[in-house]
């Protein structure tokens, strides 16, 4: 698999996040071994915290996990929080954003597609080959920026003073509309 130029993110920089209530903001998962996420080690021999450059961002892809789906509900809601991490010292991330992504043996439908086998042995490759902290990809529901940063990185990132705060359902409905979805309350 070849190399890449390393993309960074600035010292400074604001990351978010939509996570379970359970889970602090800066966490790095899966619970475990055995890999859920889109880039999570395959063995478990590594851990991932997931975040985006923006709030709708995060809300997209935490939230709008189905396309099919019309609807956001207020339970799925209920049960996550938003949190702001400022990034402490500069992100050297590997780029998984534009056609380069085919020298890895992908192709955008691997990297937005529910069938994860592919980036997770990509995400070891990575994780194994090169110095990156780790990894930027695009959205699969906004074509905006996330990251899948090692948790070898962990001292480059912490919490902002704005953490598990809960979405006011305003909010919350604001954010599916811009995805075209609905929210839902009980």
């Amino acid at each position: 698999m070849a190399e890449a130029a390393l993309r960074r993110i600035a010292a400074g920089t604001s990351l978010h996040r939509i996570h379970r209530t359970h889970h602090s903001a800066i966490f790095f998962g899966p619970i475990g071994s055995e890999p859920q996420g889109r880039f999570d080690a395959p063995d478990g021999s590594f851990k991932i915290l997931y975040a985006a450059r923006s709030l709708e961002t995060a809300f997209g892809e935490t939230l709008v996990r189905s396309p099919q789906n019309p609807f956001v509900l207020s339970t799925a809601v209920a049960a996550r929080v938003r949190s702001e991490l400022l990034v402490t010292s500069t992100l050297r991330l590997y780029p998984l954003v534009d056609g380069g992504v085919s020298k890895l043996g992908l192709s955008f439908t691997d990297l937005h597609g529910d069938a994860y086998a592919k980036t997770w042995a990509v995400s070891a490759h990575i994780h194994g080959a090169t110095n990156a902290d780790g990894i930027l990809y695009t959205s699969r529901f906004d074509n905006q920026r996330c990251v899948a940063i090692f948790d070898r990185a962990a001292s480059s990132i912490a919490e902002s003073s704005k953490i598990n705060l809960p979405f006011p359902p305003s909010e919350a409905a604001k954010l599916s509309e811009k995805f075209g979805k609905i929210y839902v309350e009980p």
